[in-house]
């Protein structure tokens, strides 16, 4: 609103004030054009006017005058402040009608009332000051005009007094319209400001629900899902363009009978449910929101792998500082170990039952050798460099290779590539090589060590920018208690293991953009590994 405090150069004029002008001046062009139209016509009476041509000159000037003032509030650049601009309205409205009234004499008088719309619209727009001074022009200008048709033209007393009770009209009106126009910009201000909050408010949600780890889902008293993040549809596996509307059976069917278990006993606790498609486990949670035919609920979908992931992180932050600090002094130790036990058993001298103990010394430190190495390797998935490569090539390079030197018959690899010979895939190749060795290794411990026990096969996806690589065994499978700890750091059924490889594996893949997952069980079937990559579109060099 403007401010009697500001300079009137600084008042904008603004949307409303452009407005408010433009009805001000429609108003205005139509009664320049009736009091024009009033002169001519006979039966009128405006007919009767003292100096008829002055009168219709005054009311031609007038709405050539309206359309620019029309023009001028309209413009796009601001010619004026709002204030100049209404105060230059009303001395052109003041001029022209004291042109008429003085040609018209007192058979015009009653024109003046028509000046009442323009000093409201104008003093709602104004402070009371401004609106006083827009109210003094006119009424200085019309008493003028009558005092001096009363003294030198005998003019009647009454069009005096009429004269003088409609200039405090003028002053009555200004005050009034500034003091509602005051409250009500006031209000509208208030309003306007509660909008931009609650506008603010509103996409600070939709950036905090967009962000958050945990999926969303807005649903009605129906179950239609009415609102929904990125997550959610990434969790439940659900396209983005089918989303919109549908019922929340449609959407998953565990998550639908959690939902309804829920409306029908509110206390008891929730189930977490497994999503095969994307092998995750949720946790649903429940919040109502609303009430009555409004009243909808407020779905959140925990990822307990992501949970596990991130306490296992700190877990191995913790850890990786730690073998960072030990790992050269348990290094040190070792190499001479292993040294003064390879000199041991060069020496003749060495009885057959010390054979058998150096062998033990030997064996025991290789596999030292190996723990402090793949403890060491947790954080390696921060150093990637990546390259383009052939996928078949490097696939049948590392079967000939870890055949030979895992003493593996190489007929019990069998490998199915389902896809273009020339498929190029952008990984790290040392990062690859020690996933596919680890995954292949695992499968040779637990298969049946025939022909044909193990089965690496490449397949394209329905997305033509993604495949996958199984491996799958033919041994007894891992077993339903396990399956959940089966990527978990230092968890291992082995006597042997260090229960590191697989959950470098997944972390390794993770680093290049792939996914690494143990797919369900299936009778007559051993474990079932994937590893979903990206194609990439150029060849290599």
């Amino acid at each position: 609103m403007p401010s009697s405090s500001l300079p009137l150069s600084s008042i904008p004029l603004g949307i409303t004030g452009r407005r408010v002008l433009w009805i001000v001046s429609v108003y205005r062009g139509g009664y320049a054009l009736a009091l024009l139209g009033g002169r001519f016509i006979p039966t009128a009476k405006l007919s009767g006017v003292a100096f008829p041509d002055l009168f219709a000159a005054g009311a031609l000037a007038y709405l050539f005058a309206a359309v620019v003032l029309m023009v001028v509030a309209q413009m796009e650049r601001e010619v004026m402040s709002l204030p100049r601009l209404l105060l230059l309205s009303i001395a052109v409205d003041t001029f022209f009608l004291s042109i008429m009234i003085a040609a018209g004499g007192n058979a015009v008088l009653p024109l003046t009332i028509f000046l009442f719309p323009q000093l409201a619209a104008h003093s709602w727009l104004l402070d009371r000051r401004m609106a006083l001074v827009n109210a003094a022009l006119p009424t200085i200008s019309f008493l003028s005009i009558q005092f001096f048709l009363y003294f030198h033209h005998n003019g009647e007393e009454g069009s005096l007094i009429g004269t003088t009770l409609i200039s405090a009209g003028y002053f009555a009106i200004a005050f009034a319209a500034a003091t509602v126009g005051r409250y009500t910009q006031v209000s509208e201000r208030l309003v306007q400001q509660r909008n931009i909050d609650i506008a603010n408010l509103e996409q600070i949600n939709r950036v905090v629900i967009r962000d958050m780890k945990d999926g969303v889902l807005v649903l009605d008293l129906k179950g239609v899902v009415r609102g929904y993040n990125l997550q959610a549809l990434t969790q439940l596996n659900v396209a983005d363009y089918a989303a919109a509307g549908q019922r929340l059976i449609q959407w998953s069917a565990p998550l639908h009978d959690a939902w309804e278990h829920w409306r029908s006993d509110p206390g008891k606790p929730q189930v977490p449910f497994a999503v095969e498609s994307t092998a995750s486990t949720l946790l649903p949670r429940f919040v109502r929101i609303g009430s009555g035919v409004s009243g909808g609920t407020l779905v959140y979908l925990e990822d307990l792998g992501r949970a596990r992931s991130e306490a296992q992180n700190l877990k191995l932050a913790a850890l990786g500082r730690l073998t960072a600090s030990i790992a050269h002094e348990v290094r040190n130790p070792l190499s001479a170990i292993q040294q003064a036990a390879q000199l041991l058993e060069e020496d003749e001298m060495v009885p057959p039952e010390g054979v058998r103990l150096l062998n033990m010394i030997r064996n025991n430190g290789k596999r030292i050798d190996r723990i402090v190495t793949e403890v060491l390797q947790l954080n390696r998935r921060d150093r990637r460099n990546p390259e383009m490569f052939r996928l078949q090539d490097a696939l049948q390079h590392l079967i000939d290779e870890i055949s030979a030197g895992d003493q593996m018959p190489y007929r019990t690899i069998v490998l199915d590539f389902a896809a273009p010979p020339d498929l190029v895939i952008e990984f790290d190749r040392g990062h690859f090589d020690q996933i596919f060795w680890n995954l292949l290794r695992n499968a040779w411990q637990f298969c049946r060590k025939k022909p044909g026990s193990i089965q690496v096969s490449v397949a394209l996806e329905s997305s033509p920018d993604r495949l996958h690589l199984d491996i799958i065994d033919d041994g007894p499978g891992i077993a339903p208690e396990y399956r959940e700890h089966t990527f978990e750091p230092f968890y291992t059924t082995r006597t042997s293991g260090t229960g590191l490889g697989l959950y470098i594996a997944r972390e390794l893949a993770t680093a290049n953009q792939a996914v690494l997952d143990l797919l369900p069980y299936l009778e007559g079937q051993g474990a079932h590994f994937r590893l979903r990559l990206l194609r990439s579109p150029q060849p290599p060099n």
